[in-house]
């Protein structure tokens, strides 16, 4: 990057002397910027610095090398790219893999040393089904910044041969080297900043050079998240479960290793669930979500964009069919006999329910509302939303199927989630922390929130009833009871 800036060699990496070369020398010397390792058992790495608050420059900088960033490496490789990987199947990796995937790392924290903060919206702008091309990810890699957490190629299927599978310094991030380095002689400070807001409109527009916010808590942008790959979120997370479905019936196999526990194939196991869960976020952060193209006055267009409704259509449908559709290929029972005595109807209730609360917090709704108050005709309503998420959660009252033990246990968080929002309280603007978090005010009492949640346990009460009296399994017709009384109880307390 800062050879494309016109450097050659700006970063030189040295051994540091020993006390006999230099009694004076010490890691904390400002002077001085190291790579640390530390002996902890935290799986992170960070790439802190010091700047003159004054104009800016990084006085000092560090990265903080954790020892347990390698299982974290191992892992996240594991389950994104074991599918098409030999080389990523197995409890440990040859050191020629560890160490392209450290220098993976390492590179990231560089960047960050150098000043650049993550890029979350930089993944997006490739296709889908460009991750898939050998040609394209060898020119490209799998985000066009590796400051993005774009992470591994989970979007590449078996059969897609020679397909990069991690990022690499991109093309934003040369870029953005040359903006913050490069010379501009025989200037003023303010003559140079025309020049550099030049080299901004040159590439307005253009997804490759895009930055994206990193988000905390409420993401509200969900084209610039951690974790994801590619432009269409439910396209992408539909091939990381492809892989994660071919991953599962090997794991005992690539994790065996004589007179070993089933520790390894524990965890293992654990982050199919985790990024299982990762694809969940992603898809549905779409619904009641809001694109930020950050602009300036001499740049013309919308900032803020509603996500279109085909687009969270599509996600509601997505986790429909992926996760309230109970996902039994996740639950192996050879692997289940061999790593827990209990607990999977728990996992699987939990997943299920922390996507369901994520798409009925109260910042998503209240979006879909603002979006359909400006723009009837082409949003995404709340009630619309809330009417395909209760027929999907609720179909068997309409099939008449039996409910088996996964789907009770999430019609009744489904409830217990529209009892919540009868009684939640308003919801504040909290602090951005410089940009990273965003939040929506909500009055909930005064919001059509409640009304809507009223009028779904009304729908719900009378299709239950109609249900209970059309089913003939025993537990199903004791479930209809009991969440009859539930809603009862909820409409009317006293």
């Amino acid at each position: 990057a800062f050879e494309a800036a016109g450097f050659k060699n700006a970063i030189i990496a040295k051994e540091p002397p020993s006390v006999e070369e230099d009694p004076e020398w010490s890691p904390e010397d400002v002077r001085y910027s190291v790579v640390r390792y530390l002996a902890s058992p935290i799986p992170n790495a960070n790439g802190p610095h010091v700047s003159d608050p004054r104009s800016g420059e990084i006085l000092e900088s560090d990265i903080n090398w954790y020892h347990n960033v390698m299982t974290l490496l191992r892992n996240w490789y594991f389950v994104q790219t074991a599918a098409i990987n030999p080389a990523a199947r197995g409890v440990s990796f040859d050191d020629e893999v560890m160490g392209r995937l450290i220098r993976f790392v390492s590179s990231h924290e560089v960047g960050h040393t150098l000043g650049l903060p993550h890029n979350m919206g930089s993944s997006v702008a490739y296709p889908v089904d460009s991750l898939r091309s050998k040609t394209f990810t060898k020119k490209y890699g799998t985000a066009p910044s590796i400051m993005d957490y774009a992470r591994f190629n989970y979007i590449a299927q078996p059969g897609d041969e020679g397909v990069a599978l991690m990022p690499d310094i991109g093309v934003y991030d040369k870029y953005a080297i040359q903006w913050g380095y490069k010379p501009i002689l025989n200037t003023t400070a303010e003559e140079e900043k025309a020049i550099l807001d030049q080299w901004i409109l040159k590439h307005a527009g253009d997804p490759l050079y895009r930055f994206g916010h990193q988000q905390v808590g409420d993401i509200v942008d969900p084209s610039s998240q951690t974790e994801d790959l590619g432009d269409d979120a439910m396209k992408a997370s539909e091939y990381g479960i492809a892989n994660l479905k071919r991953i599962v019936p090997k794991l005992i196999e690539w994790t065996a290793e004589d007179g070993k526990n089933y520790e390894d194939l524990d965890k293992l196991y654990g982050q199919v669930f985790a990024q299982f869960n990762r694809y969940m976020g992603h898809v549905s952060n779409n619904i009641g979500g809001v694109y930020e193209h950050h602009k300036t006055y001499d740049q013309d267009g919308a900032v803020y964009t509603a996500v279109p409704k085909e687009r969270q259509q599509r996600a509601m449908a997505f986790l429909q069919e992926q996760l309230f559709n109970t996902p039994m290929w996740m639950l192996d029972q050879d692997i289940l006999e061999r790593t827990e005595y209990s607990g999977f109807l728990e996992q699987m209730r939990a997943m299920q329910v922390r996507t369901l609360n994520n798409v009925l917090s109260l910042g998503k709704m209240a979006r879909l509302i603002e979006n359909e108050t400006m723009d009837k005709s082409e949003a995404y309503s709340l009630a619309q939303m809330m009417s395909e998420l209760r027929k999907g959660i609720w179909s068997e009252t309409r099939s008449g199927k039996t409910v088996d033990t996964y789907r009770r246990n999430l019609q009744k968080a489904h409830i217990d989630r529209l009892a919540y929002l009868l009684t939640a309280e308003n919801q504040a603007k909290a602090s951005d922390f410089g940009g990273y978090r965003k939040s929506t005010v909500v009055n909930t009492s005064q919001s059509d929130i409640r009304t809507i949640a009223r009028a779904e346990l009304n729908i719900l009460k009378r299709d239950i009833r109609n249900a209970r009296n059309r089913t003939s399994d025993l537990m199903t017709k004791y479930h209809y009871d009991d969440v009859s009384e539930r809603i009862n109880d909820i409409l009317d307390p006293k």
